[in-house]
């Protein structure tokens, strides 16, 4: 149910008094079929027989329907650190789904003419003519037996090198700026 929730969030749960309660959009909790553990998903369809639920980052309608009887409660919070978050459900629950599914889908098929161009400018070097600009440094970190070079910009790292391929990994924007030829380790 990532990102309405996350893991290590208590749950609070309101059970429902009776089946006319329930609507799409809400978020229950419920036994997983055939599992000794519990689900807490978003319910997209009301029908006769139960509830068709999906999780707001799953791609995929749950493969079952949960009958009422099973239904353990309705998620109405969620405690975060110190503090309750309100769950909505109902139509602001459906809507808040639809909109997750949304920037979901947009941000993996959407911005990928924008990664395309960006990864072509990346490829280019054509601002490297800019690098001199930036006081880069490669330092060395020595974790767990093995050393990682960093690049990095006066106290900030936006770089690694990757130990297998030793391909320098330049986070957005400097990728543009940094001509990784030149790269003292």
């Amino acid at each position: 149910m990532y990102p309405t929730l996350r893991a290590g969030d208590g749950l609070k749960l309101e059970p429902y008094k009776n089946v006319s309660e329930i609507r799409v959009g809400d978020v229950i909790s419920y036994p997983y079929p055939g599992r000794p553990y519990d689900v807490v998903h978003r319910i997209i369809k009301v029908r006769a027989d139960g509830v068709i639920t999906r999780g707001d980052n799953n791609n995929k309608i749950d493969p079952y329907v949960v009958a009422y009887a099973d239904i353990i409660g309705k998620v109405i919070g969620a405690k975060r650190k110190n503090r309750l978050i309100a769950i909505k459900g109902g139509r602001t629950g459906f809507w808040i789904h639809k909109i997750m599914l949304f920037r979901k889908y947009f941000m993996q098929y959407g911005l990928a003419p924008l990664r395309c161009l960006s990864n072509m400018l990346a490829a280019s070097k054509l601002l490297t003519i800019f690098y001199p600009l930036f006081k880069t440094r490669v330092i060395n970190i020595k974790k767990n037996g093995k050393t990682t070079p960093l690049l990095v910009i006066g106290k900030k790292a936006i770089g690694k090198q990757l130990s297998d391929s030793g391909e320098w990994q330049i986070r957005f924007p400097y990728k543009y700026f940094i001509n990784k030829n030149k790269l003292d380790i």
